[in-house]
């Protein structure tokens, strides 16, 4: 039973509602959060190296994550003190899930830990920053000490915000814990015959507590209780008073312990630092859920945050440091008034060409439906609203008009639905043209994914529009054709034959002359000439002709620049002016300049931190500066981020800035500085040496074995005279770093002379450089303490003083000079594991041709690894950019092509006619290329997508006319084919204009403001030129493909059928 027309508008407007109340509840983001989830398993172990924690920890952390269910890669790293093992999951993988699993098996493997290891954190990590960084900052300050107001904070306002629906986590920073600072000397201690040892056993006996276990305590016939057992030493666990702690020495005299150290209640020497505006504050940062609607969810946070201010103790304050909403907001705004514009041109454009109300409001109402329908799909398939998905409605916007538009005019026309089977076949084609980016790497298909998936699923509700909705409208709005008056129509029919008869004329020699226009096209397109390398490696007699040709002076400076020019076409314009000048992943958002800092080995925090402040105080001086975070992450290295006002951000201020913090660098002396950012050349004074680009990765099964291949490669290479250093190390690395440190050389002879071993040895010399050791620790006002013993010579004991103190051990008394010496050393390599693979790396440079060099890595690369046992193998790192990434993403245009022609095959039953479509995609990009070179584009992953678009949108007008033709062909098979293909023309062009000038129209958009935005320009100017080129290509190219020669009307007998040609 046939539902009737307004059973189905009926439908389709329940569905709308339905989708219409989901929107709301779909998440809104600046960018896409999709992620592959991943988690890191780290722990300690103090004292022992990189080998000892690898062998007895890494390897058996390793061994059970593997077992983990999803787990995609496995990658650790050993150091000396502790290590690391990230796992990568699968991107179906249940986080929450795999977490517990992994907490379950590393609870199982603690009890066959090696003493001295902490317990292994879990913590998860994306691969993506967006998605773990936080939405909004907030600045806490008082007068009062910073533990105090973070104390104050984790207490009171960490709890109310941590309750809002949608936060993920609540974190505050900026304040380091109070700390008990207990400094000693070393020579009064050992005058006593004590020891830091025995200061720490007192003060941890003080305040210690052990753990006994858990006790069943019977509370009746059915009621069971355990209790916790811990056995604590009589001092107060809330303050510290040394007076109250003594101490026994060897002459049995009791002293206390503040007789011995010096006391001081501070803060805890900083490991890192992180400020905003150069000022110490506390700060709130705030992580969303990746689900959450970061709009609603931050005026939620405003208000919570506003009634928690009143609440405040006086002097207390709170400031927003920053809200990525307020960027969500302004790029949303830009993308809804894109999308409005969009639509108002496109049915502007609608109405101006049919002169007809209904028929604009049928097309309205088709389109509000389609993408209500497709909110309900959004919300079932989790589709986020953000920059990239809101582009993808944008531009299906156009392709959801066109399809409206041809079934519209074809029902109004015959009353059938004869052509949806070309609206089928023209949207899977679009679809499959997409689905590659199903195909990309992950990373990429992960920042892609949503656009992608929003317009195939607007494409598809619109199928659903288009053969339902479409009729149903047009019966129950009444839209007819407009009727003519008897004047207007013969002058239209009269135009129409008229138009017909040229273009009647056009094909016929087009046709005549098509090897002509063939050539024209190629040569339009362009030949790979340019690239004809001038010389090929060989011996054979073949290649001395080739290089005796191509590389002879009079090829190079007479023939080439002719061949090249005549030849080349646009592609070569586009690959040599466009192509080779390009970056992909330039920044979309706004301005920001990159400041780093460098110090050399050795250096400390507080030297970092004094020289950035020096850089800070310098940008306070810039109103147009609106703020700068400054992140100390370690003594080495520090980094500030600057962004600028709304009205300084395109403004030339940001590269004035820049030239004068390079000149700013240039006076700090003591460290070395990097300025980069702005799409713009960056600086650097970085004096340190280059690592080396020729880059070679060893993997193998055995640490030792593989690490002597590795230095037996190094002495390969080492064998030619244009290398003279090879480096190696665990990773790769830009610059070579003195990584040294002070060896201490016993010997062991005269250690055994002594009667001692290291360890007594260890023991004896650590109290001299005695930091951070770890007593205990009391808890203040829910804040712990730690305890901790300093000696007073750490920071100012040289070498000599070393090795002429003296130590007793065992009643012994000697100086270290006489048991061993003190050497400068590299410091122990990293140990780093890739899939329970350990990993050495080479690196080195040639002194010559990159093509040379090449030649001789290859060479030793063959040798080393003909050489290397099964499981062993060496293979180049060569450092690339772009190349190395980027350039196997164009072979996904042939599956695009692949699949346009096995779909257009399977719904045309030919083979012929799927060729003719297929031939009009590269047509359409001399567009492309056109139009990048003209404009001096920037080719980017926007111009990358243009060519996915356009071989899926471009070839809908070829099927349009092809299907008509054949209809036509099928009605009236005696009718000569040039006039079949003439008529199908003529009747599909008005609605093929619409479709592609619509389109055109809709990109205009994206092309509009102050800037032209990376991605989304490249992107529409592309299209644009691709379709203008792809109409060109459809009126004269695609009637030479699909009429033979003997069709044209030259060669044409007279038609048996007088009634059939009056009917055409």
């Amino acid at each position: 039973m046939k539902a009737s027309s307004f059973t189905i508008i009926v439908a389709f407007i329940a569905i709308s509602l339905v989708g219409c109340a989901l929107v709301p509840l779909l998440p809104v983001k600046l960018a896409p959060s999709r992620n592959l989830p991943s988690l890191t398993v780290s722990f300690s172990m103090p004292n022992n190296s990189a080998r000892t924690v690898e062998a007895e920890v890494t390897s058996r952390l390793e061994s059970i994550l593997a077992r983990v269910s999803g787990v995609k890669s496995i990658n650790s790293k050993s150091y000396n003190g502790g290590g690391r093992v990230s796992i990568d999951l699968d991107r179906h993988a249940d986080l929450d899930m795999v977490r517990f699993e992994v907490s379950a098996l590393v609870r199982q493997a603690w009890g066959d830990m090696p003493d001295g290891v902490t317990y292994p954190s879990i913590s998860p990590r994306s691969v993506e920053k967006e998605s773990s960084r936080p939405f909004m900052t907030f600045t806490l300050n008082a007068p009062s000490n910073p533990s105090e107001i973070q104390a104050y904070g984790e207490e009171n306002l960490k709890p109310l915000l941590s309750r809002i629906p949608g936060v993920y986590k609540v974190e505050l920073s900026g304040a380091q814990p109070m700390e008990w600072q207990l400094r000693y000397d070393i020579d009064r201690l050992s005058s006593l015959g004590l020891t830091a040892a025995d200061l720490r056993k007192a003060i941890s006996e003080h305040y210690g507590s052990e753990f006994l276990g858990m006790a069943k305590i019977s509370g009746g016939k059915e009621r069971e209780e355990w209790m916790r057992l811990s056995l604590k030493s009589g001092g107060n666990p809330e303050a510290f008073v040394p007076s109250e702690i003594s101490i026994l020495m060897n002459s049995g005299e009791v002293v206390s312990l503040d007789k011995l150290v010096v006391v001081s209640h501070i803060e805890a020497r900083a490991k890192h630092h992180f400020r905003i505006n150069g000022l110490n504050s506390i700060y709130v940062n705030i992580t969303s859920e990746e689900d959450a609607n970061q709009l609603a969810l931050s005026d939620r946070i405003k208000e919570t945050v506003s009634l928690f201010e009143k609440s405040m103790p006086q002097g207390y304050m709170i400031d927003s440091a920053y809200d990525a909403t307020e960027n969500i907001r302004e790029e949303l705004d830009k993308i809804y008034f894109r999308s409005g514009l969009t639509v108002v041109i496109l049915l502007l454009f609608v109405g101006l060409i049919s002169l007809n109300i209904r028929y604009v409001l049928l097309i309205t109402i088709g389109l509000a439906m389609n993408l209500a329908v497709a909110a309900v799909f959004y919300y079932l398939t989790g589709i986020e609203i953000q920059l990239y998905s809101l582009a993808g409605i944008t531009i299906s916007l156009n392709l959801i008009i066109d399809n409206l538009i041809v079934m519209t005019d074809h029902y109004t026309r015959r009353r059938d639905l004869g052509v949806f089977t070309a609206i089928l076949a023209a949207t899977l084609t679009t679809i499959g043209a997409l689905s590659v980016v199903y195909f990309m790497d992950e990373r990429t298909r992960l920042s892609l994914e949503d656009f992608v998936t929003v317009v195939i699923i607007n494409l598809v509700v619109s199928l659903a529009v288009a053969l339902f909705l479409v009729p149903a409208l047009v019966d129950r709005l009444g839209v007819r054709r407009r009727i003519e008056e008897q004047g207007f129509r013969n002058l239209r029919r009269r135009l129409s034959l008229f138009l017909s008869r040229i273009y009647a004329n056009i094909v016929n020699f087009v046709v005549r002359f098509r090897v002509a226009f063939i050539i024209i096209i190629i040569l339009s397109f362009g030949l790979p000439v340019f690239i004809i390398p001038e010389k090929i490696e060989g011996d054979s007699r073949w290649v001395e002709r080739y290089n005796a040709i191509f590389g002879s002076s009079v090829y190079k400076d007479k023939i080439k620049p002719v061949t090249d020019v005549v030849l080349g076409g646009t592609l070569r314009l586009f690959v040599e002016k466009v192509y080779n000048g390009s970056y992909w992943d330039r920044d979309t958002g706004e301005p920001v300049l990159y400041i780093n800092a460098t110090l050399p080995n050795g250096a400390t925090v507080e030297q970092m931190d004094a020289l950035v402040r020096k850089m800070e105080m310098y940008l306070r001086g810039f109103s147009e500066v609106r703020q700068f975070q400054t992140s100390v992450s370690g003594p080495r290295r520090a980094s500030i981020s600057v962004y600028f006002d709304k009205q300084s951000q395109h403004s030339g201020f940001p590269y004035r800035l820049k030239g004068d913090v390079i000149s700013k660098a240039l006076t700090l002396g003591g460290g070395s500085w990097n300025v980069y950012g702005l799409q713009d050349q960056g600086f650097s004074n970085d004096v340190r040496e280059n690592a080396g680009s020729y880059r070679v990765k060893l993997t193998g099964y055995n640490y030792d074995e593989l690490s002597d291949w590795a230095y037996r490669m190094r002495d390969t290479l080492l064998t030619h005279r244009r290398i003279k250093e090879v480096t190696v190390a665990s990773e790769f690395s830009h610059w070579k770093d003195d990584y040294t440190e002070f060896h201490l050389a016993i010997d062991r002879d005269r250690l055994a002379k002594y009667g001692i071993n290291a360890s007594q040895l260890f023991r004896a010399i650590e109290p001299t450089f005695g930091r951070e050791i770890n007593c205990g620790q009391i808890v203040v006002d829910r804040s712990a303490q730690r305890i901790n013993l300093y000696s007073l010579k750490s920071d100012t004991y040289d070498i000599f003083a070393l090795m002429q103190q003296p130590f007793t051990i065992g009643g012994k008394t000697f100086k270290l000079s006489d048991i061993g010496r003190i050497e400068k050393r590299n410091a122990p390599q990293d140990i780093v594991k890739t899939n329970q693979e350990y990993i050495m790396c080479l690196q080195y440079e040639y002194i010559g041709s990159g093509m040379q060099g090449n030649k001789v890595l290859e060479r030793d690369l063959e040798t080393i690894n003909a050489l290397m046992p099964v499981g062993y193998r060496a293979e180049s790192e060569r450092l690339q950019w772009r190349d190395k990434d980027e350039s196997g993403k164009y072979w996904l245009l042939l599956l695009v092509v692949a699949i346009i022609f096995f779909t257009a095959s399977i719904l045309f039953n030919s083979l012929r006619q799927p060729f003719a479509i297929i031939f009009i995609i590269p047509m359409s990009f001399i567009g492309v290329f056109a139009v990048f070179y003209l404009f001096k584009l920037n080719f980017d992953q926007g111009g990358f997508a243009s060519f996915i678009l356009l071989a899926g949108i471009t070839v809908n007008a070829a099927i349009y006319i092809l299907n008509e033709y054949n209809s036509l062909c099928h009605k009236y098979p005696t009718v000569d084919r040039c006039k079949i293909y003439i008529k199908a023309f003529r009747i599909k062009i008005v609605p093929i204009l619409l479709t592609v000038l619509s389109t055109i129209l809709g990109f205009i958009p994206f092309i509009i403001g102050e800037t032209k935005e990376s991605f989304w320009y490249p992107l529409a100017i592309g299209t644009m030129g691709g379709l203008l080129m792809s109409l060109i290509c459809i009126i004269l190219y695609l009637p030479l493909l699909v009429i033979n020669k003997k069709h044209t009307l030259r060669y044409l007998p007279r038609s048996n059928n007088p009634e059939a040609i009056r009917q055409i």
